[in-house]
């Protein structure tokens, strides 16, 4: 059997088709793998993309309710200390220290006075100060048994007086002194 030389161009031009559609099938395979590829690398992204974005939308919303809360513990802890405060106050007020001067007979009448600080008090040198400090938080008041309220305002500024940092009210008989309870009603 001879070949002639047509019949081997036309086999190689067979051949070379056959190679190049294999080749283009080959190429055309590789390319959709790669879009195939691509595309699910694309709905993983789409995907992680919405998870991030429901994310940021969940964080801003608890972002948001911290700052509510944040507002109303800041709120409450101010009630809070002011809740405090006006039971310390209350406490305070309720509490009565009383001083007794003098001595009481038969003849003698009862007076009433109360002490305060002066505010030069928080500067005083403690050997001047009548008393622990911590007693001057609440109420103290004085009770003077003498034979006039010019005697127990005596007997009063040589017990009590400036040179303790102390301030006193006017001395008044007893029957006449304010009632706490009703200064805590009225305050």
């Amino acid at each position: 059997m001879v070949i002639s030389a047509e019949f081997l161009g036309m086999l190689l031009l067979i051949t070379s088709a056959a190679a190049l559609g294999l080749s283009i099938v080959f190429d055309v395979g590789r390319v959709s793998a790669e879009k195939t590829r691509e595309a699910m690398t694309q709905r993983q992204h789409d995907r992680k993309r919405a998870a991030l974005a429901e994310w940021r939308k969940r964080t801003e919303a608890k972002q948001a309710e911290l700052t509510g809360l944040q507002a109303k513990l800041t709120e409450f802890n101010g009630r809070r200390h002011k809740a405090m405060t006006e039971a310390r106050a209350l406490e305070v007020s309720k509490i009565e220290l009383i001083h007794e001067l003098g001595d009481p007979d038969g003849n003698t009448d009862l007076y009433w006075a109360q002490l305060t600080t002066a505010p030069n008090f928080p500067e005083r040198d403690r050997k001047d100060i009548v008393f622990s400090r911590q007693i001057w938080d609440y109420r103290n008041v004085v009770h003077i048994a003498a034979y006039s309220a010019d005697q127990a305002h005596g007997v009063l500024r040589a017990s009590f007086g400036q040179r303790n940092g102390l301030a006193v009210s006017p001395v008044v008989p007893l029957a006449m002194a304010p009632d706490p309870e009703a200064e805590t009603a009225a305050a």
